[in-house]
This record gives structure tokens, sequence and C-alpha cells, in this order.
């Protein structure tokens, strides 16, 4: 039977966790720099009706920080031309002018490239990178934890009220939820096909994800395994063997409020 525990970082901070995800955290952390992974069995369901299950071989434990660099370099280089086959299979796309399309992704590129740029710079103070401090706790390179979390409403500085999401506390201490572990995806063995969801986006975001895609196919996109007991087999990186039930966490409903 799992037991809570409190986890201290090397950083000072605390959360609380099961005995079996703390085992697991440590021996994680210290996993080798740039080291060659891979998940068996992950089952990705984000996005999706379908959930798709796969063997993913990937790299991780690399320096974020250096990643956003290249990120931007290869933004800066990008073209159009680069992702109209990505782009133009969507009907809103197909249906604009050649110089709307352009201009959209001008547009979008220098949206993330601002994006990277604040990241670069340590500014975190927008709501999302607000919500992303307050809810995930890094440990290592590369590896974090996700908190239980549940809505809370609040005042914005307009007087406007609103919700976010803020950690579940047990004794004054957040949870974990789950164990996450950034990654650069180099190869992927589909086991059973998934099925995304079916989203009317515009013209803007469709040129987005096309770029994105794009930039994916040059390995600069991070993607990041959630790691829990019901949706991988196994992970093994840097002659580390980690199980399902090495991440059992506490039941979810534990938390569920009213």
């Amino acid at each position: 039977m799992s037991k809570f525990v409190v986890y201290e970082t090397e950083q000072g901070d605390k959360f609380r966790c099961t005995d079996v995800q703390a085992a697991t955290l440590d021996k994680l952390k210290d996993i080798q720099r740039g080291g060659i992974g891979t998940v068996y069995g992950y089952v990705m369901e984000s996005n999706r009706v379908k959930p798709e299950k796969a063997d993913m071989q990937f790299l991780t434990a690399f320096s974020v920080h250096e990643l956003y660099r290249r990120k931007a370099a290869a933004l800066e280089s990008l073209t159009y031309d680069e992702v109209a086959e990505y782009a133009e299979q969507h009907d809103k796309v197909a249906a604009l002018s050649e110089s709307e399309r352009v201009a959209l992704f001008e547009e979008r590129k220098q949206q993330e490239l601002d994006s990277i740029n604040k990241s670069l710079s340590g500014d975190r103070s927008d709501n999302q990178r607000k919500a992303h401090d307050r809810n995930y706790c890094y440990i290592g390179k590369g590896i974090k934890v996700n908190f239980v979390t549940h809505e809370e409403k609040y005042t914005d500085e307009d007087g406007k009220t609103k919700k976010r999401k803020v950690p579940e506390e047990v004794a004054g201490l957040p949870v974990c939820r789950s164990i996450m572990l950034d990654i650069l995806e180099l190869k992927r063995d589909v086991i059973e096909e998934g099925e995304y969801k079916k989203v009317n986006s515009g013209a803007s975001v469709l040129i987005k994800n096309a770029m994105l895609k794009g930039l994916n196919l040059r390995s600069i996109g991070i993607k990041t395994l959630s790691l829990k007991e019901d949706n991988f087999d196994s992970l093994v990186v840097s002659r580390k063997k980690i199980l399902a039930e090495d991440v059992e966490g506490f039941p979810s409903e534990l938390f569920t409020r009213d």
C-alpha cells in the first residue's frame, strides 16, 4: 500500500507524493544529459476522441534554454513555402489568396518568436506562465511533476471575476498528480491508431499548426510524457527502467470537490 511522503527538491520546494513516486523521481532526476530513452505502450489521449498507443524513442535531459535558441533561429529562417503543403490541405487556408496566406504565416511566426524571446528573457509575468509555475514543479533537467488542482474564482486587476486552476493542498502542501518528462521525439512505432477531435479552427490557427509541424520535423519541438500508472507499460532511460506501478499516485477521487 502506497503512502504519502513529503518530497523536497534541491531548490527547497516541497510537495506530497506517494513513496513509489518519490523513489521514481530520485531515479529520474539525475539521468544522463542528452540521453536516449524509450517509452513502451504509451497512451496519448490529448485532443483525441480515440487514444493512440505507441512505443516512442526520444532524447531527454536537454537544455530547454538552448533548444529555445535553436527554435528561434529555425523560426527566423522558416518560410511559408516550407509549410504550405501542411497548411493548404485545409479548405479554409486554400481559399485564401497567396498574399493572405503568407501574411497570416508571418503574423503567427512573429507571435511565436515573441513568446520564445519572452521565455528566454525569464519573463514569467503572463497568466499562462504564472499558471505553469503555480501548478508544476521542476525536479531536475527535464523532470517535473504536475500537481492535483481545482478551480477557484479570483478578481483580476480590472475587477472582473475569473477562474483559475490552483494546487489542491493536503496539510498545507500540494500533491503530485503525475511525473512528467520533457522529450524530443526521435521515432514512433504506433501500436493502436488514434483519432483526433475535429476542431473547427480558423485559417490563422491552421497555419500556426502547419508552422509548428514544420519545426517539429527539424527535431526542435518539445513534447512532454505524463507518466501515470494507467498510460504506459514501461520506460527505459540511462539504464534505468520505470514500470507503470513505479508512478502510482493517490486516486483522484480523494480530491474531488462538490
